[in-house]
């Protein structure tokens, strides 16, 4: 079902209006916006006082969107897409830039943090989220407090921590597919200077998708995560935390179909024989015994003293993931046209250490400084089993085996100097080294094939090694200025890089052994953090422009070959936040997003690149809600609906059509009633409840495209009680 985004955006401009009479007649007191505290510049601070283009979800916001991970925050944040081509690969972009590399010897763009912690690998990032204290998405390079890898952005996720306050809390959800789902928590002292919280979620969902060859379930879920927490305050100015966290994912697989199909390709005779025009998209010929499973376990302590000149902080951290999954990538069967299956099996370890110095509290210059290290190591096996029945065309079993060690060594150091009571300038930079070892092995594992098997034809088996290392200089500098009435205004310039990488699944030893060029860029941006009608209307923007040298590109050519390469690219945009609250009951708000992005005089496998948009870079993109509550019988009741809608975009550098993904909008809605005595909470909430089709990943494969989609219309009852 298709909806005009433009009449979905009215019908909740309409639906804000018929709420207002009812808000306005509520009691009406002094009220304003709520004020976010982020730690965007490693200290506390409002989200109004940070000139940096930050977009955070506290665990009400959380509750109220229905949040699942990061794919429920990135239609909510300008200029913020996701695809994810299966459980071990998300593939985040802010303002036009992401990766989707899966080498062992490659890093993502835009970096994930879980209590400062970063995650090298994304297999391990896209966690369930249960139990946290907010979720900040920061837009740009953050290269010298966050450091490499973070040229697109940056995911911090803050997780609750323990307090002297004792409760319990519980939540439990049923919903179409049969979805169950349970969260509980529990918090308490264990003596005088001890807290601890545990926290667990399970989350079982039923597929939405049909495998027609076996009959069973695809795009299922099920989740188990769970948390474990000490907080220790032997003395005012120390405090120990220590934290323990595991998840396991185990599901079916994807359904992936053939969409976009081209009638005047030679393949797509073929195609509609056994998937004409007319067939349901959730129902998919995947191979049988797909599956994709998940494990992620760490551990970290962070220590904070508070001494008279500034506060330590140490972090220190180990994290481990392993995945595997076993894909059918063609879903057309054999012998009508071909098979292609993908078999990876990888398991990464890291530890990580960073020890800074921050100015104290209420001083008049605001700095921090620091040194960082981060080691990994990374196993990684990919099997490709490829058969063309009717085409002479080489097919094949070959498998990739990668073994890297990442090493990463960085110091920083960031200062805010008040010119005067309403102007301030800041200044910072940061040093990275960066080193990799690996080891890439090809084995043809049908030798008695004629020739190796896509995509390790037309080269030969190898067994190689190679290293090399980076460094680099990145940093900012910014000025601010406060108005009289306590707005913020800001221009910055900042320096962001990405480390170099080695390819990965190359057809020869010459493409494997010669490492990519690490990602520059240069961000120039202005912008405005204002709060007008006592605190009633907040107004956020920020416009920018990036330069990147050596962006890194990942595809599979018409030659059937995975290609690493770089690209220069311009990229230019606008963001704007708002939110009003019109009374104490209602508020209305949303963001717009414009970004324009040009790819400068490049081309691979003979494609001319020069001009093309960068992948997945809507050019428009925007978000608007609203929320009002009122008084009820025996405690209140509160209602959200919103709807989000993104401009058409190329899923990979080429712009060729099998990658074009058209524009879309989805409507969320959620209604929760709150008894008053009992503090428990029931909430009705639905999401894509137009049930619009829409593409989440394409493959081009023979001139035609082999899709994921995104979910359909789901919907559910959520009961939330708390005990204190």
């Amino acid at each position: 079902m298709r909806m005009s985004h433009r009449s979905v955006a009215l019908s909740v401009s309409a639906l804000a209006l018929m709420a207002a009479p009812l808000a306005a007649a509520q009691e009406e007191n002094t009220f304003w916006i709520e004020e976010i505290t982020v730690t965007a510049q490693k200290r506390a601070q409002s989200i109004q006082d940070v000139p940096i283009a930050v977009s955070a979800f506290n665990q009400d916001t959380l509750d109220q969107i229905q949040a699942v991970d990061v794919s429920d925050l990135v239609i909510r944040t300008p200029n913020f897409t996701m695809t994810q081509f299966n459980i071990g690969e998300p593939q985040y972009y802010i303002r036009g830039v992401g990766s989707t590399s899966d080498s062992a010897g490659g890093d993502p763009t835009v970096a994930v943090f879980i209590d400062e912690v970063y995650i090298g690998r994304g297999g391990g990032s896209n966690f369930d989220f249960f139990d946290l204290e907010r979720v900040e998405v920061l837009r740009g390079p953050q290269g010298t407090l966050f450091g490499r890898n973070t040229s697109g952005g940056a995911i911090s996720v803050v997780t609750s921590k323990p307090s002297h306050e004792a409760y319990a809390k519980v939540q439990a959800t049923y919903g179409n597919y049969d979805t169950i789902a349970g969260k509980a928590v529990i918090n308490g002292p264990l003596g005088d200077t001890v807290a601890a919280k545990a926290s667990v979620s399970y989350r079982t969902r039923d597929g939405y998708s049909e495998n027609i060859i076996t009959g069973e379930d695809l795009n299922d879920a099920e989740n188990f995560s769970a948390r474990l927490q000490f907080l220790v305050t032997p003395s005012d100015r120390l405090s120990i935390l220590v934290s323990g966290d595991y998840s396991d994912d185990q599901t079916k697989g994807n359904a992936r179909v053939p969409f976009p199909v081209f009638d005047d390709t030679p393949t797509a005779p073929l195609i509609r024989l056994l998937y004409p025009e007319d067939t349901d998209i959730r129902k998919s010929y995947s191979g049988p015994d797909t599956f994709q499973d998940r494990e992620i376990w760490g551990l970290m302590a962070r220590v904070d003293y508070e001494a008279d000149y500034g506060t330590w902080t140490s972090i220190t951290a180990y994290r481990e993931t392993e995945l595997s999954w076993f894909e059918d990538l063609s879903v057309l069967p054999s012998p009508w046209i071909l098979v292609n299956l993908d078999r990876a099996d990888e398991k990464a370890d890291q530890f990580s250490q960073e020890l800074r110095l921050a100015s104290p509290s209420g001083s008049k210059v605001e700095w921090v400084a620091g040194v960082y290290y981060f080691t990994e190591s990374v196993d990684r096996s990919e099997q490709f089993i490829v058969e063309f029945a009717p085409l002479p065309i080489a097919g094949g079993d070959v498998t990739f085996f990668q073994d890297a060690e990442n090493t990463s060594y960085a110091a920083f150091g960031q200062v805010t100097y008040p010119v005067s009571d309403q102007f301030s300038v800041t200044a910072g930079v940061r040093y990275t080294y960066d080193e990799k070892d690996i080891h890439q092995i090809a084995v043809d594992n049908a030798q008695d094939a004629p020739l190796p098997g896509i995509p390790l034809f037309p080269g030969q088996p190898y067994d190689i090694m190679a290293d090399e290392s980076w460094d680099a200089l990145t940093g900012k500098f910014g000025v601010e200025y406060k108005t009289e009435n306590g707005n913020l205004l800001y221009a910055s310039i900042s320096r962001g890089f990405k480390s170099g990488l080695f390819s990965s699944q190359g057809n020869s030893p010459e493409v494997v052994a010669e490492p990519l060029a690490p990602e520059k860029v240069w961000n120039y941006e202005v912008g405005a953090k204002t709060d007008w009608l006592d605190g009633r209307l907040r107004l956020n923007m920020a416009a920018f422009y990036l330069d990147y040298t050596d962006l890194q590109q990942f595809l599979l050519d018409a030659q059937l070959r995975l290609v690493t390469f770089n690209v220069d690219a311009e990229v230019k945009g606008l963001e704007v936040e708002t939110v009003i609250a019109p009374t104490r009951w209602l508020q209305l708000g949303g963001n717009l997003a414009y970004l324009d992005t040009e790819i400068k005089g490049s081309a691979v496998s003979g494609i001319d690149l020069d001009g093309n948009k960068l992948p997945r870079s809507p050019k428009w993109s925007y978000n608007v809600f609203a929320s009002a509550t009122a008084n009820v019988p025996g405690g209140t009741l509160n209602g959200r609906v919103e709807f989000a809608w993104q401009d058409d975009i190329f899923h990979e550098a080429t712009n060729i059509d099998p990658t074009f993904i058209g524009s879309y909008g989805l409507l969320d809605a959620r209604i929760a009633y709150t008894h008053e005595e009992s503090g428990v909470e029931l909430a009705l909430w639905g999401k894509n409840l137009t049930d619009e089709e829409y593409q989440s990943h394409v493959i081009p494969f023979l001139g035609n495209g082999f899709s994921l989609f995104g979910p359909p219309r789901t919907y559910g009852l959520t009961a939330t009680w708390r005990f204190n």
